[in-house]
């Protein structure tokens, strides 16, 4: 049975920053959640962070069991991203496995813990479960979307047997692994040295496992095979199996099942029975208000820890040249028309994107205008794009070039084409109290305003947003997006790679889907924010514009908003 947790106030819950060192003398950073009183009375959790996550990223989870009677230990593994020590270049899956085994050695020498729950997710997973073969003060394992045979999962990211490739004599310098840049020569030889690399360590591993594993498996996970987890269940007695609906391999995509997932958790670390239907009666939610104080602080700590090392242009500069693959996406395709339905361009329409990267808004409405017979009226649609890129600028006028050639006998036939404006613009440089440094356009110029996945990206969207509201005219349509908290980019990847690419579309991409991994960190740090449908409504909103409409596009991964001003 749970413990009584009714004496936990969880508006009282503490966080601790800890640091310590694993066995190679790298200094883990490290934080302990707990709500006072007779800590050795409760037990001890210890969170593992997913491979290109930080501490943070538990910090929900963390809070969630502390509320709920847990003493929680999360951190950061060492040559990773976060606070401890070392270059993501040379993360290994053996090292991971000595940090959580230096975790043990804190816990024991700081408080006299003898046995902890571990709690793992993805990659990390794969670690946990060696770490739990060797050390018996890990009493059980629980594992949330397992990566339990890697060269299956990296074969179906990428299309090739990497660890393949290696085994048969490549060598590999410094590679992508799911979006970071990794030593690949180290990571992969240490991996099948360790056997960690493939299901039959896996195996091996699980058959050996003394205490109990709770594996929870994301129903709509493409990356971890069932039935191989059911083979590696299948192994031990002690193991069991539990499916969550609705859940990708990016469980915190849906916030449902991850809710779920908190629940469930909380209720293993306690029992050794399945979590009843009433579980949620019977257990503490954290103040929402207590989470995100501690989120801001963290963020800030890494924000100080984590500088990019790139401007933003150069950065933006940097992606917009793999971008373009996106044109071929269905995914990007229907996107677009999503968008483009909702603007409604029209006869004689001014409209605005602001934002416009490298013209793929552009070029739908240019072509929309021309095959639905605007170019033909009397007064064209004007199109205006601003970006912060000249890169992205001149990729812009080049797209809408190629689309002016394609339908240059109709618009010739008509007489007129739509008139088309390209300008730079830096949108983290408004200021609202000078002039000089507002959007260049008068009040009430717009009849349609696009802001197609910018305010993500931005220091302060809110200004953005009430320049747009000045520059629409009044009835005027506005259409922004954001992509969504906690996105799977690995979906659109996956989307993309399942229809005819050539090898180039293949390698551009991996090379957007590691782009994507830096944006997520640089989310992460706080230099961006993705927002839901209710903060981005709220945003709009705030701004002065009417919401007429939301919805979910873009593999299901971005959020967007319609408003009238």
């Amino acid at each position: 049975m749970i413990a009584d947790s009714s004496p936990v106030q969880t508006g009282q819950i503490r966080t601790e920053f800890v640091a310590f060192v694993n066995s190679a003398g790298w200094k883990l950073a490290a934080c302990v959640e707990h709500a006072g009183g007779n800590l050795a009375a409760r037990p001890w959790v210890v969170l593992a962070p997913k491979y290109g996550e930080t501490k943070k990223n538990n910090l929900q989870m963390a809070y969630f069991l502390a509320a709920n009677g847990c003493n929680v230990l999360r951190f950061d593994h060492s040559n990773h991203i976060g606070e401890s020590e070392g270059q993501m270049e040379d993360f290994t899956m053996t090292g991971a496995v000595d940090d959580i085994v230096a975790c043990l050695d804190f816990l024991e020498s700081s408080a006299g813990v003898s046995g902890v729950v571990l709690v793992s997710n993805s990659l990390s997973a794969r670690s946990a479960l060696r770490a739990a073969v060797c050390d018996s003060r890990i009493k059980k394992v629980v594992s949330v979307v397992g990566v339990v045979n890697l060269q299956h999962t990296l074969r179906e990211v990428y299309k090739e047997d990497i660890f393949g490739t290696y085994l048969e004599g490549r060598h590999w310098g410094i590679t992508d692994i799911l979006g970071f840049d990794i030593n690949g020569e180290t990571f992969l030889g240490t991996a099948v040295e360790a056997n960690l690399h493939d299901l039959k360590g896996t195996v091996e591993d699980v058959a050996r496992l003394s205490v109990p594993l709770v594996y929870f498996f994301a129903e709509n996970d493409t990356w971890v095979d069932i039935a191989q987890v059911r083979q590696v269940l299948g192994q031990n007695p002690f193991c069991r199996l539990v499916s969550v609906a609705g859940a990708m391999h990016e469980v915190r995509e849906n916030p449902r099942a991850a809710e779920e997932i908190f629940r469930q958790v909380a209720w293993v670390c306690w029992n050794d029975t399945a979590c009843p239907a009433d579980a949620e009666k019977r257990l503490q939610v954290p103040d929402k208000k207590m989470v995100l104080a501690q989120n801001k602080v963290e963020r800030e700590r890494m924000r100080r820890s984590e500088l990019p090392a790139q401007t933003e242009n150069d950065f933006w500069s940097g992606y917009l040249e793999r971008y373009s693959v996106l044109e071929k996406s269905n995914d990007y395709r229907q996107y677009l028309q999503d968008i483009g339905g909702m603007c409604s361009v029209r006869p004689g329409f001014t409209v605005l994107d602001a934002g416009c990267g490298n013209g793929m808004f552009g070029m739908w409405v240019l072509h929309d205008a021309v095959t639905r017979g605007l170019a033909g009226a009397t007064m064209p649609p004007v199109y205006v794009g601003l970006d912060l890129t000249v890169r992205g600028l001149t990729d812009a006028l080049e797209n809408h070039d190629v689309v002016r050639r394609k339908h240059l006998a109709r618009t010739l036939r008509a007489g007129i084409t739509p008139g088309v404006n390209y300008s730079q613009f830096d949108f983290n440089e408004l200021t609202a109290a000078d002039s000089s440094r507002r959007l260049p356009f008068a009040d009430g110029t717009f009849d349609v305003v696009c802001c197609s996945l910018v305010l993500s990206y931005l220091r302060q969207p809110a200004l953005l947003l009430r320049e747009l509201y000045r520059v629409a005219r009044p009835g005027a349509v506005f259409v922004t997006s954001s992509m969504k908290p906690h996105c799977d980019m690995s979906v659109i990847y996956r989307d993309f790679i399942e229809q005819q690419v050539t090898a180039k579309e293949l390698e551009s991409a991996r090379d957007l889907l590691r782009a994507a991994g830096k944006i997520r960190l640089k989310e992460e740090i706080g230099h961006y924010a993705f927002y839901s449908q209710e903060e981005l409504a709220a945003l709009v909103n705030d701004a002065g514009f009417r919401i007429s409409e939301s919805r979910h596009s873009l593999g299901n991964q971005a959020v967007v908003v319609k408003a009238v001003r």
